[in-house]
């Protein structure tokens, strides 16, 4: 005889791994759903229209003879929206000087008390705006370790080590020149040496610094472009020998800075380009089992001559 309770319990029940999957579903929409909100609010609040119809709308609130809940409910809600608005502007501001300054400099103290200059340090923010985000700033302290000489010298900083930052401080920050032997008759002429500039160095530096992250970020999509981005078992395999041989197998850097690019194929050509600072093909080497391929070298440079469009030249060869 079968146990009373056993029919109350449902011969099947929903397995773990599909509620795991419709939970996980769920929160994935609810968080698409938040960031769609707030980029609609973030785009009504930053609309030039928006400031005014507030403006025009709070005197009529304000002079309503009835002050009724409703009309102070819409008053609240309407002194709300302008101070979203205000600091959506503000924002907004903070975005577009990010964009086009890219450089802010600021002041701190240097906490040690043996600290050159009293503990005064001088700072620089360097930012760029890298495939429609900023990527995380970095920072240039400097001090004044010369005096009486104002000469500024780089003593901490967070610059990839793929920059010349040496190279860059020692031609726009050379060394202040010694001071002035006593006088004599033998005295020698005092050297001479170049003066400091601070805003070249920054913009060299922020130059570099763009190129840097523009060649990575082409070749991150270059190799998504041609699907070696994806997991293990994710990419089509080629349906006949000819495709199997042409498929670029793998697509790498050579160096820090991103300006030797490697490319293997499937049937075991090599191939290495060079990249500038600003994304050009510079030059192309092929090597196959009879040498190098100098009609798959200038297909490689040529067309517009970016890197940008490699992916669509190594479909050509």
């Amino acid at each position: 005889m079968s146990h009373p309770s056993a029919s109350l319990i449902p011969d099947s029940q929903p397995p773990t791994d599909e509620l795991d999957t419709e939970i996980a579903t769920i929160r994935a929409e609810i968080t698409s759903l938040t960031r769609r909100r707030s980029i609609l609010r973030s785009s009504l609040l930053a609309s030039k229209s928006t400031p005014s119809l507030l403006e025009r709308v709070r005197p009529a609130l304000n002079g309503a003879s009835n002050s009724t809940n409703d009309s102070h409910g819409t008053s609240t809600l309407t002194a709300t929206a302008q101070n979203r608005a205000q600091k959506q502007a503000k924002h907004n501001q903070t975005n577009l000087y990010r964009i086009c300054a890219g450089a802010t400099m600021f002041e701190v103290h240097d906490p040690d008390p043996h600290a050159v200059d009293n503990g005064r340090v001088h700072g620089i923010r360097i930012e760029a705006f890298i495939n429609g985000k900023f990527i995380p700033p970095y920072y240039i302290l400097l001090n004044r370790p010369y005096p009486p000489s104002p000469a500024l010298r780089i003593h901490r900083h967070t610059i990839p080590p793929c920059i010349p930052l040496p190279a860059l401080a020692a031609k726009y920050l050379p060394l202040p020149p010694p001071p002035p032997p006593p006088p004599s008759a033998n005295a020698v002429a005092p050297v001479k040496t170049r003066p400091q500039n601070l805003p070249r160095l920054v913009r060299e530096l922020r130059r570099e610094i763009v190129g840097f992250h523009m060649r990575q970020g082409s070749l991150q999509r270059l190799r998504t472009g041609l699907g070696l981005g994806l997991g293990v078992g994710e990419k089509g395999k080629p349906t006949d020998i000819t495709k199997a041989r042409n498929e670029v197998k793998d697509i790498s850097a050579m160096d820090a800075e991103g300006t030797d690019i490697r490319i293997k194929w499937g049937d075991g050509r090599i191939g290495r380009v060079k990249v500038t600072k600003d994304g050009s093909v510079e030059k192309a080497v092929v090597f196959g089992d009879k040498g190098r391929e100098r009609r798959v070298e200038r297909v490689l440079v040529g067309g517009e001559g970016r890197i940008e469009g490699l992916a669509e030249r190594l479909g050509e060869v």
